[in-house]
């Protein structure tokens, strides 16, 4: 089986803007495209946003470089060595953050790839095909960043995360992929899937979120276990994810509810994740603050979840 070098890697979410940065207007805090909050309403010193927790730093722009630079060094204190930016699309103002996280991430040592979220597909493909777009959206990306030192690579193979794999046949991921092949960009891709089926194309396997499973109370130990087994029997990549807690009250209904326990829900998470003797760890999340999944410091834990994280981290001999 092959040999792939220990990793923490979190799931980093770059759709926030602000009025007071490059963005000139609020992004993400007011809840997507309802803009359910108003954060230039502000209730005994916090601004009204789509999230139960609260920044730290208040409600910042994912393209200030000040904002940039405090996120590079709070993960590396975390010892998270890589960021999966969640990446909407070419021209997406995800897609200019990406482009200067690649660019400040040399002086952390951290690795930066994309998050492709596959439900904006149907949504941008107009008379393309699914293939054709998927495609172009990762030349793009790879085009600019695959040589940089920056992206993360396996065996010198640029890494793309895939969310929900399963949106599309197998046969487009493996269409793109040869044709990325063909331009020399040879992919890694790490699939949202279980399937083992996926690893006819995916280089290897995660989940984004374990939340459903574990309030239902499955055994998701012995799943990770599983998967894990049948991944590296192909001579794959496992990665495992863990997560501190999750609330997306705010934004769906009835929504979803894990309770953190003053850290025992992300104790036992990593615990289990760790039994299943994965290559790589995946925290969910950075920063996902509409579903209050962050490890980013808030109001409400501090930086807790950073510290934690970090030994974790040590302890997987990351």
């Amino acid at each position: 089986m092959p040999e792939y070098a220990k990793m923490v890697l979190a799931f980093h979410y770059v759709w926030y803007g602000s009025p007071f940065g490059p963005a000139g207007q609020w992004r993400g805090w007011p809840g997507g495209y309802e803009a359910r909050y108003n954060p230039d309403l502000v209730y005994y010193g916090k601004r009204m946003v789509d999230s139960p927790d609260y920044p730290l730093d208040g409600p910042y722009d994912s393209l200030d470089p000040v904002v940039i630079k405090r996120q590079l060094l709070e993960l590396r204190s975390a010892r998270i060595g890589g960021s999966i930016v969640s990446w909407w699309g070419v021209g997406d103002y995800s897609d200019r953050v990406l482009d200067a996280l690649v660019e400040r991430a040399p002086t952390t040592g951290l690795k930066v790839t994309i998050y492709y979220e596959t439900p904006m597909v149907a949504r941008r493909k107009g008379a393309q095909s699914e293939a054709d777009l998927i495609y172009d959206d990762l030349r793009s990306v790879l085009g600019r960043h695959a040589a940089s030192d920056s992206w993360l690579k396996v065996n010198n193979r640029p890494v793309v995360v895939i969310y929900v794999a399963d949106t599309q046949p197998l046969g487009v991921w493996g269409e793109v992929k040869a044709r990325l092949e063909a331009d020399g960009l040879d992919p890694f891709f790490l699939g949202d899937t279980f399937d083992l089926e996926a690893l006819e194309v995916m280089d290897g396997l995660h989940t984004y979120n374990p939340v459903g499973r574990l309030v239902r109370g499955e055994d998701v130990g012995a799943l990770y276990r599983r998967v894990s087994a049948g991944v590296h029997s192909r001579g794959k990549l496992f990665a495992a994810t863990v997560i501190p807690g999750f609330d997306d009250r705010k934004i769906r209904t009835p929504g979803t509810y894990l309770a953190r326990e003053n850290g025992g829900c992300y104790n036992r998470t990593w615990q289990m994740a760790l039994a299943s003797e994965p290559d790589w760890m995946m925290v969910t999340s950075y920063n996902e603050w509409h579903e209050g999944s962050e490890v980013e410091p808030s109001l409400e834990y501090g930086t807790d979840y950073v510290w934690q994280t970090a030994q974790f981290a040590k302890g997987f001999g990351a």
